[in-house]
């Protein structure tokens, strides 16, 4: 439905002050008997009736999709605020509410709707404390490819009709923080974590693993690489009270997210990767705080959209009553990344590789033959670093890089561009062996690249870029440009540079790089020949 008539829809139900209690709308699934869910929109039409019921929202489009769709964004806050200056001086904390970045688990989308509500009503003191921005309908074009869902989304408990995982472009959003090819994104990117910088973002799915014994499982942050203040008040102290509170308040059961490999014999329960290409991941290697929430898909509809509300209503009375809490943490977090890339503090070993790790045994209801039993077993809830690198004072990108540099720039990071050639030791990865995945992966060949590090003098040329670790988001920086680990060199990014293009293409698995050496270069020191930042 085009703006204008969303707009005409929702003023014919504001016509007589009188009406004012039957004037909030009512979702999708709630005039459907929760026989459907949304489109986008109904999205669009149900956010502009809430506007003009008096709602302390602002809707505007974070941008648009690969097939031409608006991705809604709303500001809620009280009194309004249309920009991040106007929040910090009122110094609110920030929160953002995301939802169906894979199509078919549509919960989060309405839960969200209902709690931007609620806003206007019961639920308006949390604007107090908050600024709450919501997408939610992150995924349009998956969203509106409804189809049956025995085929969208074959372990799910209704509606009848659901959107797909990918986006228009048959991308895993989920999986796309680092590459950022999605314009889906690409606009989070710049319209949200850049600009606004939230304290706290909740990602909402449905899960389709393990038969379990939970309305709703969930998870912080599992890069071992972000900082640790913001991961471990999460992980530690938020989700526990959470899962206090959805217990005692609504008598809904909540647990770490995990999955057994042999229901009928159980050796441990598993989170998920730590990769940050995942959106909370990626949140935490920001320095911010993260969740991930899923609803259990084999519940009916009706109990997933209630337990996700109640879930995020819970997490931001919280976030309101700890707000000055959170917000010194994450300070904290950019103080002292900022102060490991000086070599004001120590620098830390950092992994490119992981392995799990846990916090003990525990019980964990699991559903067996239909009927739940309890098993005591390990909570592998968190990973830590099996193989570690030393974090660098920055990284040399060569000249030639610049849409490289561009990426990093829509990340937020600092980039610098030297402007003389400096002459300094650094270390490079030499005798590279380059190991091309056989299989497609989201469109690429995952890269895995092994060498030995070696320091040697080098003349860097102007023109090349230098990546300081010395800022906020100096971890993000070592996960992106570390070339042994999951970052940018994992998704092709410089293969161009490597002999990738006629490895792949003759059918070759293993490579090795033209010169031996990997051409990104990690800095003992900053340099101090001439930079100017990048706009």
């Amino acid at each position: 439905m085009p703006a204008l008539l969303r707009g005409l829809f929702a003023g014919l139900m504001l016509t007589a002050p009188e009406l004012a209690a039957q004037t909030l709308p009512k979702t999708t699934p709630e005039r459907s008997n929760y026989a459907a869910t949304s489109t986008n929109d109904e999205v669009g039409a149900f956010l502009d009736s809430l506007q003009l019921f008096g709602a302390p929202i602002t809707v505007s489009e974070m941008g648009a999709t690969a097939l031409g769709k608006p991705i809604f964004f709303v500001i809620a806050a009280d009194p309004p605020v249309t920009s991040p200056a106007e929040v910090a001086a009122a110094g609110k904390l920030v929160v953002y509410l995301q939802a169906n970045i894979h199509g078919g688990e549509v919960e989060g989308k309405e839960a969200v709707l209902a709690v931007l509500r609620e806003l206007a009503g019961p639920r308006r003191d949390l604007l107090q404390q908050l600024v709450i921005l919501a997408a939610p309908d992150y995924n349009p074009d998956g969203n509106d490819a409804l189809g049956p869902q025995a085929v969208n989304r074959s372990e799910q408990n209704g509606p009848d009709l659901v959107g797909r995982r990918a986006d228009g472009l048959n991308l895993d959003l989920n999986r796309d923080y680092f590459k950022a090819e999605a314009p889906e994104t690409r606009a989070s990117l710049a319209r949200v974590y850049d600009a606004w910088d939230p304290a706290l973002m909740v990602d909402l799915h449905t899960t389709d693993g393990t038969l379990h014994g939970y309305n709703l499982t969930y998870a912080p942050p599992l890069d071992p690489n972000g900082p640790g203040g913001p991961m471990d008040f999460v992980r530690n102290q938020m989700l526990p009270a959470l899962r206090k509170t959805l217990q005692d308040k609504y008598r809904e059961p909540i647990f770490d997210y995990g999955n057994v490999e042999t229901p009928l014999a159980p050796k441990s329960w598993d989170t998920y990767a730590p990769l940050g290409w995942y959106g909370t991941n990626y949140v935490g290697l920001r320095g911010r705080m993260a969740i991930l929430s899923e609803a259990y898909s084999h519940d009916d509809f009706r109990t997933r959209v209630r337990v996700t509300h109640d879930f995020l209503v819970e997490m931001l009375s919280y976030a309101s009553l700890h707000a000055d809490e959170i917000r010194r943490i994450e300070r904290e977090a950019d103080r002292l990344t900022t102060l490991e890339g000086a070599r004001l503090a120590p620098r830390p070993g950092l992994a490119v590789a992981y392995k799990l790790a846990g916090r003990g045994v525990e019980p964990v209801a699991l559903e067996v033959m239909k009927q739940l039993r309890t098993f005591r077993l390990p909570i592998n809830d968190r990973f830590v670093d099996s193989v570690t690198r030393p974090l660098p004072a920055g990284y040399f990108v060569p000249a030639a890089e610049g849409d490289v540099a561009a990426l990093l720039r829509l990340h937020g990071i600092q980039v610098q561009r030297l402007g003389a050639a400096w002459t300094d030791t650094v270390e490079v990865l030499t005798g590279t062996q380059l190991k091309w995945a056989a299989q497609q992966f989201q469109g690429h060949h995952l890269l895995e690249v092994t060498g030995t590090w070696a320091s040697f003098a080098r003349t860097i040329p102007a023109g090349a870029y230098f990546v300081s670790t010395a800022q906020p988001l100096g971890r993000l920086v070592f996960a992106l440009l570390e070339p042994e680990g999951y970052g940018l060199a994992r998704w092709g990014v410089f293969d161009r540079l490597l002999g990738a293009e006629s490895g792949v293409l003759s059918g070759l698995v293993y490579g090795a790089s033209a010169t031996g050496e990997f051409p990104v270069w990690r800095a003992g020191r900053a340099p101090r020949a001439p930079m100017r930042l990048l706009p």
